[in-house]
Protein backbone atom coordinates (compact mmCIF):
# COMPACT_ATOMS: atom_id res chain seq x y z
CA UNK A 1 0.00 0.00 0.00
CA UNK A 2 1.34 3.39 -0.82
CA UNK A 3 1.53 6.29 1.36
CA UNK A 4 2.05 9.80 0.45
CA UNK A 5 4.22 11.70 2.48
CA UNK A 6 1.72 14.71 3.24
CA UNK A 7 -0.33 12.38 5.49
CA UNK A 8 2.73 12.09 7.94
CA UNK A 9 3.54 15.77 8.27
CA UNK A 10 2.85 16.79 12.16
CA UNK A 11 2.82 13.80 13.44
CA UNK A 12 4.55 13.13 16.49
CA UNK A 13 8.13 11.99 16.67
CA UNK A 14 8.66 9.64 19.39
CA UNK A 15 12.14 8.27 20.73
CA UNK A 16 12.74 4.62 21.39
CA UNK A 17 11.16 5.16 25.15
CA UNK A 18 8.08 6.27 23.81
CA UNK A 19 8.82 10.47 24.98
CA UNK A 20 8.46 13.31 22.50
CA UNK A 21 11.12 13.90 20.16
CA UNK A 22 9.33 16.45 18.39
CA UNK A 23 7.04 16.76 15.23
CA UNK A 24 7.57 16.22 11.20
CA UNK A 25 7.97 19.21 9.26
CA UNK A 26 8.71 17.11 6.18
CA UNK A 27 10.72 15.02 4.19
CA UNK A 28 13.61 14.85 1.73
CA UNK A 29 13.13 12.68 -1.18
CA UNK A 30 15.96 11.26 -3.47
CA UNK A 31 14.51 12.51 -6.82
CA UNK A 32 17.04 10.32 -8.67
CA UNK A 33 16.10 7.16 -6.57
CA UNK A 34 12.59 8.36 -4.93
CA UNK A 35 14.46 6.64 -1.87
CA UNK A 36 13.18 8.41 1.69
CA UNK A 37 16.74 10.33 2.61
CA UNK A 38 15.60 12.35 5.58
CA UNK A 39 13.20 13.63 8.11
CA UNK A 40 12.92 17.13 9.11
CA UNK A 41 11.46 17.32 12.70
CA UNK A 42 10.86 20.47 14.97
CA UNK A 43 12.54 19.32 18.33
CA UNK A 44 10.25 19.85 21.05
CA UNK A 45 11.20 22.62 23.13
CA UNK A 46 12.55 20.72 26.14
CA UNK A 47 15.05 18.97 24.07
CA UNK A 48 18.75 20.48 23.87
CA UNK A 49 19.33 20.40 20.33
CA UNK A 50 23.21 20.68 21.02
CA UNK A 51 23.58 17.50 22.40
CA UNK A 52 21.90 15.94 19.57
CA UNK A 53 23.49 13.59 17.03
CA UNK A 54 21.87 14.83 13.87
CA UNK A 55 22.53 18.09 12.49
CA UNK A 56 19.92 21.03 13.16
CA UNK A 57 19.27 23.51 9.95
CA UNK A 58 16.95 26.76 10.22
CA UNK A 59 15.23 24.75 13.26
CA UNK A 60 14.52 22.02 12.08
CA UNK A 61 16.28 18.57 13.00
CA UNK A 62 17.60 16.79 9.67
CA UNK A 63 17.36 12.84 11.07
CA UNK A 64 18.24 10.53 8.31
CA UNK A 65 15.87 7.78 7.57
CA UNK A 66 17.99 5.32 8.84
CA UNK A 67 16.62 6.26 12.36
CA UNK A 68 12.99 5.61 11.86
CA UNK A 69 11.88 1.76 12.98
CA UNK A 70 8.58 2.51 12.49
CA UNK A 71 5.99 4.99 10.64
CA UNK A 72 2.30 4.72 11.98
CA UNK A 73 0.44 7.32 14.16
CA UNK A 74 3.20 8.19 15.25
CA UNK A 75 6.98 8.11 13.93
CA UNK A 76 9.20 5.93 16.28
CA UNK A 77 12.97 6.55 16.33
CA UNK A 78 15.60 3.62 17.03
CA UNK A 79 17.34 5.86 19.81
Amino acid sequence: MASFSGEFLKRQVVDNNGDLFGRLEDMVIDTKSGELVEFLVEVSEEIDVSKLPWPVTDGLCRVPASEVSQMGSRIHLRR
